[in-house]
């Protein structure tokens, strides 16, 4: 029997599982937003493109910056091989890429398709996450209704981890096909150094391959998660026809 001491807890939990799925709703939704305003921005040339390379020639002294190893130059007080020429590589001038767990290399103005693609880490990870929340929605208002093996939970987990990893595999197929584009944009710089300017040498990048992670741990929790709900369903669904 209920009495008028139950009503005040209970109120209380459906008020805070109403403003969590609001919450989450309304940052669902702004991710959404954000992923779909940055790819448009892309896809204008309004942000920059950094792509996986690896070098495939002279080896680079990784510091802050990239430093190609050069012909009577002296690294540190010592010298390195294999090394370029300095009619090819001035000593002490840094390659235009940048050391972030990989060498990433940097380029504008790559066009519409090429931005995107190379972009994808960031926008696509915002859509995905957005979307995501809107497939937990349903989860979470069951299972703050203590209904955790509700019917159709463990369908919005494992939507969930499947999101993930399509988002994982994109953010990391994108910037691999855009890294040509980014690559030949560098090829076509001009380097300026204290010793004067020279052309970029064709050949030294190339696009490397660089998984992105966290999303496929996010999806294999998820499907560890929906494995075990549908179990507790099936149990509970057991249960109720024993009684």
């Amino acid at each position: 029997m209920t009495t008028a001491l139950d009503a005040p807890p209970r109120r209380t939990r459906t008020l805070t599982s109403a403003l969590g799925v609001g919450a989450l709703t309304v940052a669902a939704w702004l991710a959404i937003t954000v992923g779909v305003v940055l790819a448009i921005m892309a896809m204008g040339g309004s942000v920059s493109t950094s792509v996986p390379v690896r070098l495939t020639a002279e080896a680079p002294a990784h510091q802050d910056v990239v430093l190609p190893c050069v012909e009577g130059w002296a690294l540190d007080g010592g010298s390195c091989a294999p090394a370029a020429q300095p009619e090819q590589w001035h000593g002490g001038a840094a390659l235009p890429v940048r050391s972030a767990g990989g060498l990433q290399a940097e380029a504008h103005d790559l066009g519409a398709t090429a931005s995107l693609l190379g972009s994808m880490p960031t926008w696509v990870g915002f859509v995905v996450g957005g979307a995501m929340g809107l497939v937990l929605i349903p989860v979470l208002r069951a299972t703050a209704h203590g209904r955790p093996f509700a019917r159709g939970n463990a369908r919005g987990l494992a939507v969930a981890a499947a999101l993930a990893l399509v988002g994982g595999l994109l953010a990391t197929a994108g910037p691999m096909l855009a890294a040509p584009s980014a690559i030949a944009a560098i090829e076509a710089l001009t380097i300026h150094s204290a010793t004067g300017a020279f052309d970029m040498p064709d050949g030294w990048l190339e696009p490397a391959l660089q998984v992105a992670w966290w999303p496929v741990v996010i999806a294999a929790l998820l499907a560890v998660l929906a494995a075990a709900t549908q179990r507790g369903a099936r149990l509970a669904a057991d249960v109720e026809g024993l009684v």
